[in-house]
C-alpha cells in the first residue's frame, strides 16, 4: 500500500543509520513471525532511539485516501504506528494480540495505539475499544482520537459520532481538526448542541464559535437572540468571524447577490483557521 511505503520512509529518513538498522530488522522480525517478536522489538524501541530523534516532532503530507493524518507526531509515536501497520494475520488471533497491547500499555503507547485505529485490519471490530478512549480521562488518549483521526468519522454510529463531537467541546479539545465534523452533521446533534449553548449563556460562559457554525441552519428563536447578543460582547476575530456570518442568516432574508454570497460552512471552516 502506499501509504505504508510513505510511513516507512518518512520514519527512516529521519533517523540515524544505527536507528535505521534496528528498525529495519525489527521489520523483518515481525513480518517473520509478529506473535513471537513483535513485543521483543516494540516494547525497547523508545530506548533504542535517541532522546534527540524519539522527540522530533513530525507531520506528512498524505493523500485523501490515506488511513492516517500524520501531524506534529513525534517520531516514536510514527515508528510505533508503522510498527502496528506489520502485523497481520486471521481475526480472532489479530484482535486478540492487539488487544493485549492495548490492555498493558503505558501512556505514550496508548496514545500510538489509538492513533493507529483507522490501520487496524477488521476494522468494525475497533468501534467498542474506540469508544473506550473517548470515554478515557488521559487527554493525550482523548485527544489522539478526536483529533486529526480518521477512524471516528467513518465507523462510529451516530449516538457515538455525537458523544465524540461534545465531549470534544466539554474537555477543550481543537475543535476544528476533528475529522469529518461537518460532514456528519445530524438533527439530534444539533439539538444537543443548542441545549448546550442555552446552558453555558445562563452560567455566562464563553460560547465557542464553533458551535454556532454546527447549528447556523437550524437555530431556535432563544438561540437566535443569544447570538444576536453575543456580537455586542468582546469576541476574538475568531469568535466574531464566525458569530457575523452565522448571524447574517438570521439578521433577515437573503436575497439575490446576498444569497449567493452566502459561504459554505466549510469555507466559513477554512476561513476561521486563518484568523
Amino acid at each position: 500500500m502506499e501509504w505504508k511505503v510513505q510511513l516507512r520512509d518518512a520514519l527512516l529518513s529521519r533517523v540515524s543509520s544505527e536507528e535505521s538498522s534496528y528498525l529495519q530488522d525489527a521489520e523483518e522480525l515481525i513480518l517473520s513471525d509478529y506473535k513471537t517478536y513483535f513485543n521483543k522489538v516494540y516494547l525497547p524501541l523508545s530506548r533504542q532511539l535517541s532522546p534527540q530523534t524519539k522527540e522530533l516532532v513530525v507531520s506528512i503530507v498524505t493523500s485523501e485516501d490515506s488511513p492516517l493524518i500524520i501531524h506534529q507526531w513525534t517520531l516514536l509515536r510514527l515508528a510505533r504506528v508503522w510498527m502496528l501497520s506489520l502485523i497481520d494475520d486471521q481475526k480472532v488471533p489479530y484482535k486478540a494480540f492487539i488487544e493485549k497491547l492495548f490492555d498493558y500499555a503505558d501512556m505514550q503507547e496508548l496514545t500510538a495505539l489509538y492513533s493507529a485505529l483507522n490501520i487496524y485490519k477488521y476494522s468494525q471490530e475497533w468501534v467498542e475499544r474506540c469508544q473506550i478512549g473517548i470515554r478515557s480521562n488521559i487527554g493525550p488518549v482523548q485527544q489522539a482520537i478526536i483529533e486529526q483521526n480518521k477512524y471516528p468519522a467513518q465507523h462510529l454510529n451516530q449516538d457515538a459520532w455525537n458523544q465524540l463531537v461534545l465531549k470534544a467541546f466539554f474537555t477543550e479539545k481543537d475543535i476544528p481538526y476533528i475529522y469529518g465534523l461537518l460532514g456528519r452533521a445530524n438533527d439530534q446533534l444539533q439539538a444537543s448542541i443548542v441545549d448546550y449553548i442555552y446552558e453555558r449563556d445562563s452560567a455566562q460562559r464563553e460560547i465557542h464559535p464553533l458551535l454556532w457554525l454546527l447549528v447556523r441552519d437550524s437555530l431556535p428563536p432563544r438561540a437566535v437572540e443569544i447570538l444576536m447578543q453575543r456580537l455586542d460582547s468582546p469576541q476574538s476575530a475568531r469568535e466574531r468571524y464566525i458569530t457575523e456570518q452565522v448571524s447574517l442568516h438570521y439578521a433577515s432574508a437573503p436575497t439575490g447577490s446576498a444569497q449567493q454570497a452566502r459561504k459554505s460552512s466549510e469555507a466559513l471552516l477554512e476561513n476561521y483557521l486563518t484568523l
